[in-house]
């Protein structure tokens, strides 16, 4: 029966701190099911989802800690169940661009959670001005799994209004799902 586990290690960015990760979970015969890595400021973050027997996963948990020790890592493990599937009707990409300016992200994610839309994936970046006294430019994308009983056109036309409030740049893709 296969087991699974959540890892979360953050630490200062350095070549080949993701490598002394991955070879630890080979070493461990665990399966990396899922990944993401990403650089904020100065520090490497790694999510990844691994699969393997109980002993396997055990021994992630057991020498992880001191593989995070040794190289200064943040590290956060949770023991969890396979992703299932679940079909959507459609999904959906928004992209916002706009000045940067605080409380964007949650004007977006409130408006997706009042709708009991899922968030999918998120992804926001600050790009800072190269002119003095000019903002900074801020994008947003956010992936989202659509309900079957979500009305396109409204959601569509509910996302623009909110981009004119809040003077943004906006725009949706949706995609449709056979079954």
């Amino acid at each position: 029966m296969e087991h699974y586990l959540v890892v979360t290690a953050v630490g200062t960015d350095r070549p080949g701190i993701s490598d002394e990760l991955t070879r630890l979970i080979t070493l461990c015969n665990c399966n990396i099911v899922d990944s993401r890595l990403a650089l904020f400021g100065q520090e490497f973050t790694l999510i990844m989802l691994l699969s393997g027997s109980a002993n396997a996963i055990s021994r992630v948990e057991s020498t992880l800690p001191l593989k995070a020790s040794e190289h200064d890592l943040l590290t956060v493990m949770k023991r969890t169940t396979k992703h299932e599937y679940r079909h959507y009707a459609h999904t959906a990409d928004f992209h916002i661009e706009a000045n940067d300016s605080p409380g964007l992200i949650e004007q977006f994610t409130g408006f997706f959670a009042s709708r009991t839309i899922d968030i999918a994936s998120l992804s926001a970046h600050t790009q800072e001005s190269t002119h003095s006294g000019s903002p900074n430019r801020f994008q947003l994308q956010i992936g989202t799994n659509l309900p079957e009983s979500c009305n396109l056109t409204a959601l569509q036309e509910e996302f623009e209004a909110l981009c004119q409030d809040l003077v943004v740049s906006g725009n949706v893709t949706f995609v449709g799902h056979n079954q």
